[in-house]
């Protein structure tokens, strides 16, 4: 569970150590993004420069015209037609159609930069090879084609149309050269608003010609529709609707009169055959007159010859009975018949009714349209001859001082951009080769050091002698001195070591500062130099001897001491009594110094690796590797860190 958090830990990215690493390397971004700059200067000076032209201008499309354009589409739309989609303004200005009269009347042929096709243009060889390995065949081209397709394409490249916030039209027209730039932007504003007014004039006449076909139709609508009601007044009654009335009254008259013929007749059917069975009684009485009500009126009894007082009944003669039943079945047959005949005459009345109806609906829609269309005629004959200019042109194209492309800051800001991208990219690869601390504190992370002095106070007894040191030392004692020195004695051994790796103080330096500041009456220092760079020993020269080793400078209590018979002090490591060796120094002196540089430093701590010693390592920003500092702390655990 530990290591897969240390496996995260180390997989996130350390934004300190990436911004140690942007300021470590600053100039080298700083270069990068001069370099970008110059780059993208060099680009804007060198790049064909293009010029954009704007016209600004609004159409006449309010007023006379829309007005008349609506009512003509509430006509065309009550006559059952339509009006055709118009097209968008951008797709009337990029189409074929309106480019080839464009170059009528500015030559885009003979422009270079729209015309685009060389007839001398060969292909690259590649090319023709690949063209020749795989079997294809060019095809015959139209030339005047060719062209055409490329001035389209170029023009539709070069040629913007957009509508402002408050609805202007807007073109703008980019040309290498800016006199020809607005020349095209000012061409391309005349012919579209000349093909406006064109098409306004148009669509009035056009609606005006329109309109005045339908009032002739509608005209001759009207004297048909006259005629027809006069024919029909000469044939048929004048007001066919009266006779109508007329004769459904005279069909509900005899209808009436033949369902109470109907009644009358059933009633004395059902008399007469009561009087032939011979029932005469009160009772047969009363259970006719509950059957046919009409038996207590006053009608009845009057054709039958009876009584007309209701409370009294005497039952009639058969014969008057018979007679009577005759009568209204004679009757009956007749007001049958009548009926059918009014019920005939009524419905040719209806029709003609109808017919009357139908004519002078006709005539009474002519006359309406007539007049309608005479006072539209009127209106659009006074308005086609009022055709006011409405079109406003807000600004005319005017050949350009500077360039639109390449735009100066766009590029700049650009190259600048990637100047310091690839900056931080190369500063952050260099990093990543280097592999060194960008920063004293993570200098000082990687060191793990319990105590960390900073160089600061030790470069005054840099190149000093020994003598020179202490006189120093003593004028000014150094608290780092100080502090380092009780770390010493508090680890217990008398083993130093010192090393430097890629600093501006070497092991040598550091050792002789601390050996001066430790030294007294009961502590005796020796100091011996391994690096490779150290002077060898001259064997002519007489120096006292101390066990293996012979003093080479001398100061008070401490000892710089050197390999006998001019061996390099680094050599002794790869001896077999290197341990003994260094170890047999305990006995003369009570703290050794062992100081080493770089390699060497590396060389010596494989060589003490697992003796007790106490490292004090001496490391500089942006030159020591985190690799080397790993490897030395690996061997040996570092106690002191002195960081530059």
């Amino acid at each position: 569970m530990q290591d897969t958090q240390d496996s995260i830990h180390n997989n996130e990215i350390d934004l300190y150590k990436f911004f140690t690493i942007l300021w470590a390397y600053k100039l080298l971004i700083i270069l990068s993004c001069a370099l970008g700059i110059f780059l993208a200067g060099y680009y804007i000076l060198n790049t064909e420069k293009k010029f954009t032209s704007i016209a600004i201008f609004r159409l006449g499309q309010k007023g006379t015209e829309i007005s008349l354009s609506q009512k003509f589409s509430q006509l065309t739309s009550l006559s059952g037609q339509s009006q055709p989609t118009q097209n968008t303004m951008k797709d009337m200005i990029t189409g074929r159609v309106f480019i080839e009269k464009l170059d009528s009347k500015l030559n885009l042929q003979s422009d270079p930069y729209f015309n685009t096709y060389d007839p001398n243009a060969v292909e690259p060889i590649w090319k023709s090879l690949v063209k020749r390995a795989i079997g294809w065949q060019n095809s015959l081209f139209n030339v005047q084609e060719l062209i055409w397709q490329g001035i389209v394409n170029q023009y539709k490249e070069n040629v913007v149309q957009e509508r402002t916030k408050e609805g202007s039209i807007k073109i703008m027209v980019t040309h290498e050269n800016s006199i020809r730039a607005a020349e095209i932007a000012n061409g391309i504003m005349n012919e579209i608003i000349t093909s406006s007014k064109n098409k306004i004039d148009k669509d009035q006449d056009a609606q005006l010609s329109f309109l005045s076909n339908t009032l002739a139709k509608s005209l001759s609508d009207l004297e048909l529709t006259q005629k027809n009601l006069k024919e029909f007044t000469m044939k048929n009654s004048a007001e066919p609707l009266q006779s109508f009335a007329a004769e459904s009254s005279k069909l509900i008259i005899l209808r009436e009169n033949l369902k109470r013929t109907s009644e009358l007749h059933d009633a004395v059917a059902a008399l007469s055959l009561m009087m032939q069975k011979g029932t005469k009684s009160q009772n047969n009485y009363l259970a006719l007159r509950e059957q046919f009500p009409i038996v207590d009126q006053v009608e009845f009894r009057r054709i039958l010859g009876q009584n007309e007082t209701i409370n009294t009944w005497d039952w009639p003669k058969y014969s008057s009975v018979s007679a009577v039943l005759i009568t209204l079945s004679d009757r009956k047959i007749k007001l049958i018949s009548e009926i059918k005949s009014a019920q005939i005459e009524a419905e040719r009345t209806g029709l003609a009714v109808e017919a009357f109806a139908k004519i002078n609906r006709e005539a009474k829609i002519a006359e309406a349209t007539y007049k309608v269309l005479m006072e539209q005629v009127k209106a659009q004959s006074m308005l086609v001859g009022y055709r006011p200019d409405r079109t406003e042109v807000y600004e005319y194209a005017f050949p350009t001082i500077g360039s639109s492309a390449p735009n100066r800051l766009q590029a700049l800001t650009l190259g600048a951009s990637a100047g310091i991208f690839f900056g931080i990219l190369m500063s952050c690869l260099i990093s990543l080769l280097r592999g060194v601390y960008n920063s004293k504190t993570l200098l000082i992370s990687g060191a793990q050091a319990q105590l960390n002095i900073s160089i600061k106070s030790l470069r005054p007894l840099v190149d000093k002698n020994l003598d020179d040191i202490n006189k120093i030392l003593m004028k000014k004692p150094r608290s780092a001195l100080r502090d380092m020195a009780a770390d010493i004695y508090k680890s217990g051994t008398n083993q130093i070591v010192v090393t430097s790796s890629r600093s501006s103080l070497t092991g040598n330096h550091v050792a002789r500062a601390l050996a001066g500041y430790m030294q007294s009456d009961d502590v005796k220092i020796a100091i011996i130099d391994f690096s490779s760079k150290h002077k060898l020993l001259n064997t002519d020269d007489q120096k006292l001897s101390v066990e293996s080793f012979v003093i080479v400078e001398n100061a008070t209590h401490i000892s710089v001491l050197m390999p006998k018979d001019g061996l390099a002090a680094i050599e002794l490591i790869s001896k077999k009594d290197f341990w003994k060796t260094t170890q047999s120094l305990g006995s003369n002196y009570d703290l050794v110094f062992l100081c080493a540089d770089n390699d060497d430093a590396i060389s010596l701590l494989h060589a003490l690796k697992g003796q007790k010693s106490f490292h004090i390592t001496a490391a500089r920003t942006n030159h020591t590797k985190s690799a080397t500092l790993s490897l030395m702390r690996l061997l040996l655990p570092i106690q002191g860190l002195i960081y530059d």
